[in-house]
């Protein structure tokens, strides 16, 4: 009898929390995930042999992918669009990217106030509130050539730099200039247009989603803390260079409320179609600009628990772009969120080498020569440096660069184009190294344990969907490097090299001591049928 109360009691109480954490959500209550530690892997220091721990599992990859502004809306109408979107998308032809990220234009088409002309873009929302899913048409082009690519898992994620000109204050694609370059910042769509807005972006997902389109994120927000605004010019004039909103943490809740309101158990949302909740213009630990975002959106309020509930409820994902932020900054970062947030994963949504940002690992270069394409191996390594840092420190599911192609003297594309010659499109090793990690690492892979056993060769390891265990090594050093992979059946791996001659080259090599060409990236691809060696720790 005794017993039998004690049991009912437990399931009582039980009940009673359960609804409690319904009540309240459990995140801002940290859950305290803890990613696992291989002391196997930890202690290969200086031993020449790589070591990988199946056992100490990481994150789930959702994959790798770019953006398409502004460029779309070119190649799109190009004869040899297919050879562009191959070279981004085509795991064959090019690195096999799986991730589209379609801007969606506020319509400062038309604004000569934006000085750069290509950064100019069409809505679909109209000035009398009619939506025409006609416009953008060649962007639009250009997605379908990606998904016939790539296929109809392509992941597709709709973004918007700002709201539409017709729900601004303003009605413009960015906030309105000011004579105190100190002036507050303001949020440049009103709140009561809020609802509008989320309709806006539902109809824009829902059309995507009948068209076919597997459309995984829907994100209202692109790097909210900064001012997004024009400047004055000499003449009394004003200009910007593109679309951007700013907004306040309040601006971030009362339009999440009402996204959530919008999409949550809707008819989107049952096709696999979420909110975003901000893509942050950099990474940083507590106490920054981000994370006083994280902590206004996702802590629970101790005079309120149920302000936010629907918001800490609803995400599963903070979103960051990967400017601004070093390695030792990522790895505060990374100690915040696992200690308040550590339920939500990470998504890199976005990047470039910006000439002003000393994280790139290349800015001693612009301080010494200035702005350039960055077309050679240098600025691929450093890229894929701060992919390394993103996935093996941070533990993010998904990075993506800024641009996929881009023209003119600058670090922001993988292929460069030729508005005069459609046929011209050079490529960077950036596009190369990249594809050292995306032409071989699927959705759904899993990050593992890894060390290289050498101090100045990094490794990161995953294991696919299908049993293919990746590594992927980066040398940056000017000497080659060996290491002595775990056992392997013979000719039971490929090797594919990007360096300063080589372009993701399959290479020969048989037994367990590889080389490593100094100045590159290497991914080695064990077959899962080669004796399931890495079922264990090797």
């Amino acid at each position: 009898m005794k017993n039998s109360i004690i049991k009912a009691s437990s399931r009582i109480i039980t009940a009673i929390l359960s609804f409690i954490i319904s009540c309240l959500g459990v995140i801002g209550v940290n859950l305290n995930r803890e990613w696992p530690v291989s002391e196997t892997v930890e202690s290969n220091v200086n031993t020449g042999n790589t070591v990988i721990d199946t056992d100490a599992q990481y994150q789930t990859l959702r994959g790798f992918g770019a953006s398409a502004c502004w460029w779309g809306k070119d190649v799109g109408t190009w004869d040899n669009a297919e050879d562009v979107l191959a070279l981004l998308y085509d795991d064959q032809k090019g690195i096999g990217l799986n991730i589209f990220r379609y801007n969606l234009g506020a319509g400062s088409v038309g604004d000569e106030n934006m000085y750069v002309e290509y950064n100019r873009t069409e809505s679909f929302l109209k000035e009398d509130g009619t939506l025409d899913f006609t416009a953008d048409a060649a962007a639009q082009n250009t997605l379908a050539i990606a998904k016939e690519i790539a296929g109809d898992d392509l992941r597709v994620c709709l973004f918007a730099n700002s709201p539409p000109v017709s729900l601004t204050k303003n009605g413009k694609a960015y906030s309105a200039p000011v004579k105190n370059d100190s002036a507050p910042y303001e949020c440049n769509i009103a709140p009561e247009n809020f609802e509008a807005y989320a309709d806006y972006l539902y109809a824009c997902a829902e059309y995507f989603l009948e068209k076919g389109y597997r459309v995984v994120d829907i994100s209202a927000m692109n790097e909210p803390q900064y001012a997004w605004r024009a400047w004055y010019n000499a003449d009394g004039s004003f200009s910007c260079n593109q679309e951007g909103c700013h907004y306040e943490p309040q601006d971030a809740l009362e339009l999440l409320q009402v996204l959530i309101d919008k999409f949550d158990r809707s008819k989107v949302d049952k096709l696999g179609c979420k909110v975003s909740m901000f893509e942050s213009g950099e990474i940083q630990g507590q106490w920054s600009v981000p994370a006083n975002y994280i902590d206004f959106l996702l802590g629970v309020n101790k005079d309120d628990f149920f302000y936010n509930r629907n918001i800490r409820n609803y995400f599963d994902t903070i979103s960051t772009h990967s400017y601004w932020s070093s390695a030792e900054t990522k790895q505060q970062a990374a100690d915040y969120l696992n200690a308040n947030y550590s339920n939500y994963d990470i998504a890199c949504t976005e990047y470039c080498q910006m000439l002003n940002d000393w994280n790139t690992g290349v800015h001693d270069y612009f301080e010494q020569h200035g702005a350039t394409n960055g077309l050679g191996i240098d600025f691929g390594l450093a890229m894929a440096n701060v992919i390394m840092d993103d996935l093996t420190i941070l533990n993010a599911v998904e990075w993506n660069w800024w641009t996929g192609c881009s023209y003119g003297v600058y670090t922001d594309g993988l292929v460069y184009l030729d508005r005069n010659d459609h046929t011209n499109l050079t490529t960077s090793k950036r596009l190369w190294c990249l594809g050292n990690f995306s032409k071989f690492i699927d959705e759904g892979a899993v990050r593992i344990a890894c060390s290289s056993g050498v101090d100045a060769l990094r490794s990161a390891a995953f294991v696919n969907p299908d049993g293919e265990t990746i590594i992927v090594y980066l040398n940056g050093t000017d000497s080659a490097l060996t290491t002595v992979l775990p056992d392997i059946t013979e000719n039971g791996y490929t090797v594919h090299v990007t360096d300063a001659t080589r372009d993701l080259e399959q290479i020969e090599m048989t037994g367990k001591q590889i080389e490593i060409p100094a100045k590159s990236v290497v991914t080695v691809v064990v077959d899962s049928e080669s004796g399931n060696i890495f079922d264990t720790v090797c």
